[in-house]
C-alpha cells in the first residue's frame, strides 16, 4: 500500500508563512516510518493532516490513488486522549461503537486488540490507575482494533522510562508487519536504532531532505542528522 500526499499546502490562519507548500512524498507500506525534523517543522502538522484533524488548503493525501475513508487511518496524540470516565475496555470499543460495529465483532475486536498490546488484566481498570506506557499501549489497543491501515503516532515514547519505550517499539515493528505506521519524534538516537525508513522533514516551507534507513549503521549519519537541527 502506499500514501500518496500530493501538492500539500497548509498554513495556520495566525501564522503569515506556510508550513507546507506544494509539498510531495509518498510513505510506503506495510512498513514503520520515522519523521524527524526540528520543532516547529510541521511533523504533528503533518500527521493532522493525514488523520483529517486539519483540512489542507489544496492538494490531496490519498491511499493507492484512492481518497482515505473512513477507518483507515488512525491517529494516537501525544497525550493519548484516553477518556479518564470510561474503563480501559470502553475507551477501546468507543471507536467502534461509533462506527455501528456489532456487539459480537466489537468485543472480539476489543479483546484481542487488548492481549496484542499485553493489557487485558487492566480492562476494568480506569485511565488515572495505569502507568503512562500502560496507557500508550491502550491506546495503541484501540488503534489496532480499529483495523485501520494507517496508524499515525505522535512522539509515542515521550515521557517513558527506557523499559517502557524498548517495549513500545517491539509493539510499533511488530504493528508494522501488516500496517503503514507512521511515527514522530524528537529521540534521534531511537530512531536511528528502531526506525525501518526515517524520513528528514526541515525547512520553512518543510520539505524531506533525506530518508534513509535506521538500524545499527544510520549512526554513521548521526553528525548530518543533527545538522538539520542547527545543533553543532
Amino acid at each position: 500500500m502506499k500514501l500518496y500526499i500530493e501538492d500539500l499546502t497548509f498554513k495556520y490562519r495566525w501564522d503569515d508563512t506556510y508550513i507546507f507548500d506544494s509539498f510531495n512524498h509518498v510513505f510506503e507500506g506495510p512498513w514503520l516510518h520515522i519523521i524527524l525534523g526540528p520543532n516547529g517543522v510541521g511533523k504533528t502538522t503533518l500527521l493532522k493532516l493525514v488523520a483529517g484533524v486539519l483540512n489542507p488548503l489544496r492538494g490531496s493525501i490519498s491511499l493507492e490513488g484512492g481518497l482515505l475513508g473512513r477507518g483507515d487511518v488512525s491517529y494516537v496524540p501525544q497525550d493519548n486522549e484516553l477518556l479518564p470516565w470510561l474503563s480501559v475496555y470502553a475507551n477501546v470499543e468507543l471507536p467502534l461503537r461509533i462506527a455501528g460495529v456489532n456487539g459480537n465483532e466489537r468485543r472480539l475486536r476489543v479483546l484481542e486488540a487488548l492481549k496484542s498490546m499485553e493489557v487485558l488484566g487492566y480492562a476494568n481498570r480506569y485511565p488515572k490507575h495505569l502507568s503512562g506506557g500502560e496507557r500508550k499501549r491502550v491506546a495503541l489497543a484501540r488503534a489496532l482494533a480499529s483495523n485501520s491501515k494507517i496508524v499515525l503516532l505522535d512522539e509515542p515514547t515521550a515521557n517513558l522510562d527506557p523499559g517502557s519505550r524498548e517495549l513500545l517499539w517491539s509493539y510499533l515493528k511488530s504493528l508494522a508487519r501488516s500496517r503503514l505506521i507512521l511515527v514522530v519524534t524528537h529521540n534521534v538516537g531511537e530512531a536511528l536504532l528502531e526506525g525501518g525508513l526515517i524520513h528528514i522533514l526541515t525547512g520553512r516551507p518543510a520539505r524531506v531532505v533525506e530518508v534513509f534507513e535506521g538500524g545499527e549503521e544510520a549512526w554513521s549519519r548521526l553528525r548530518r542528522v543533527m545538522g538539520y537541527y542547527k545543533i553543532s
